[in-house]
Formats: C-alpha cells, sequence, structure tokens
C-alpha cells in the first residue's frame, strides 16, 4: 500500500514539476530575450533603419502631390544614422515604459528644420506671400507633422500604439515581475524534488527518476511546437505591410522561438540523463539490499 501511494505521489509531484519546469524556463527565455538590447541588436543586424529610410522616401513622395512639399524637402536632411538613433531610443522608452518609467526620445534635427525653413520661405516669397501667424502656424505644424512621421516609421516594434490599446500597461505587470517569477519557480523546484525525496526514502533513487522524467517531458513540451515553426518557418507568412515592423517582428519571434527550443533540447538531455543514471544506480541498490 505504502509503494503505491508513493507511486501516485510521484506522479502528482512529477506533473507538478514538468508545468514548475516549463514556467521557469518561459520566465528565463523571455528576461533573455525581451529587453532592449537584444532588440536593437536585431535592428542593426537586419538593417532596419534603411528599410525606415526606404519607406519615409516613398511617404513623402506619395504625399509631394497633396502637400506641394517636394520628398528631398525632407529626405536630404534624413540619413540612416539620424533613423538608427531613433529607432535605438524608442526602443529603450519602450522597455522604461515596461518597468512603469518613462524616457524621452530626443527627435531634433537641425538640418531638417533648416531644410523646411528654405523651402516656405522661398515659395512665399516666389508668391509675394505675407509671412504673418498662419505663415509661421502652418510652418511649426508642418515640422512636428514630419517628425510625427520620422517617429511613427521608426517605432518599429508599435510601442506607440501598444501603449495607446492599454497593452504595455499589462505586460508590464508581468514584465517588472520576472525575476520573481524566476525566483519563486525555482524555489518551488526545489520543494518539489524534496518532496519526491520524503515520498521515495525507501528508495532515493526513485526520486532521480522522477525528476528526470519530468525534465524530459518539459523538454519536449518546450521543444517541439518550436522545432515545428522554424522547420515550417511559419513566421514569414505573417503579414504585415510595413518591411521594417515585418522584419522587427519576425526576427524577434525566431529569436525567442530558437532560446525556448534549445532551452527545451537542454532540459531534454538532462532528463535523459538523470533517466540514465537512475537505470545504472538502480540495480546497485538491489543489490546491496540483497
Amino acid at each position: 500500500m505504502k509503494n503505491a501511494f508513493s507511486y501516485v505521489a510521484s506522479i502528482f509531484v512529477s506533473v507538478l514539476l514538468v508545468f514548475c519546469i516549463l514556467g521557469v524556463a518561459g520566465a528565463g527565455v523571455a528576461k533573455l530575450c525581451a529587453n532592449s538590447n537584444q532588440l536593437r541588436n536585431i535592428a542593426e543586424k537586419h538593417d532596419i533603419d534603411e528599410k525606415v529610410y526606404s519607406e519615409l522616401e516613398r511617404y513623402f513622395h506619395e504625399r509631394s502631390s497633396a502637400t506641394g512639399i517636394p520628398e528631398n524637402v525632407y529626405m536630404d536632411a534624413i540619413d540612416t544614422d539620424y533613423l538608427d538613433d531613433i529607432i535605438d531610443q524608442i526602443i529603450v522608452n519602450g522597455f522604461q515604459q515596461l518597468r512603469g518609467g518613462n524616457a524621452t526620445v530626443e527627435m531634433n534635427n537641425e538640418e531638417l528644420e533648416a531644410s523646411i525653413d528654405t523651402f516656405f520661405n522661398d515659395y512665399a516669397d516666389s508668391i509675394g506671400y505675407k509671412k504673418d501667424d498662419k505663415f509661421e502656424q502652418k510652418l511649426d505644424a508642418t515640422k512636428n507633422s514630419a517628425y510625427n512621421t520620422i517617429r511613427e516609421y521608426c517605432d518599429v516594434y508599435k510601442f506607440g500604439a501598444l501603449e495607446s490599446h492599454g497593452v504595455l500597461a499589462k505586460a508590464s505587470k508581468v514584465y517588472t515581475h520576472l525575476d520573481f517569477i524566476l525566483v519563486g519557480g525555482a524555489a518551488i523546484m526545489l520543494v518539489l524534488i524534496v518532496t519526491l525525496l520524503i515520498f521515495n526514502l525507501n528508495a532515493p533513487s526513485e526520486s532521480v527518476y522522477w525528476s528526470g522524467v519530468s525534465m524530459l517531458i518539459a523538454g519536449i513540451i518546450a521543444a517541439a511546437p518550436c522545432v515545428y515553426l522554424l522547420a515550417t518557418d511559419y513566421f514569414s507568412s505573417f503579414s504585415i505591410k510595413q518591411p521594417q515592423i515585418y522584419t522587427a517582428y519576425t526576427e524577434t519571434m525566431k529569436l525567442g522561438t530558437n532560446a525556448f527550443m534549445y532551452t527545451g533540447i537542454v532540459l531534454a538531455c538532462v532528463g535523459l540523463l538523470l533517466i540514465i543514471v537512475y537505470a545504472i544506480t538502480r540495480p546497485k541498490n538491489a543489490q546491496k539490499k540483497a
């Protein structure tokens, strides 16, 4: 009866241990991949600043017929270094918001403002337009519109949209507690492993077996769907019109999926190793008892 109880109790604890391992692994991968440094590295590695430049060029060209402002008024004063800096600042600011804070994004571009000033003044002089308050208001509105457009296109992870829809505030509640989840999950894992030892006091090696089984199952559960997603190139099927946003999101998802897959593989290997250790040591224990 005691052996039956130990067996059933060990199964129950092992199931809990599987979910605990998956939770700790998920929190660890999130902490590793979801940070400003990783996202900035992705932006730099995949030349997202150049994609933003091309999209801005297309946008201002299409708008020139409606506004009467040639695209070169904007694009001659914008380069990829400027855009790369804005992208980095927006990413850093986004993670500051996730942590419950806020950071400023410095958008100033004196060359851009001078280019817009020159165009407006030259045009006003050519038609004899009086440079009154309306002229100044239109000039300021054009500059603000240019900055807003640049910021929108440089926000490749759409932190602005996520904030306006309340997603960042909700995600912040989880993101700010990742360390607590990791420590708490590790503590629960330790308690569950000690519980397995208590349930198998007569045969301590059994706890090694059950721990190995839990790690093996958790590793398979973690790795299997990741292998499928990567093998089928699932993320490439996303339909996102703006290439900078498409690249940012798909590459970030690939990074997280790869990290979770390798974590699952490591867990499965460790679990399999523990099972092998159990298989080797069990006969020795039986021989000692005999």
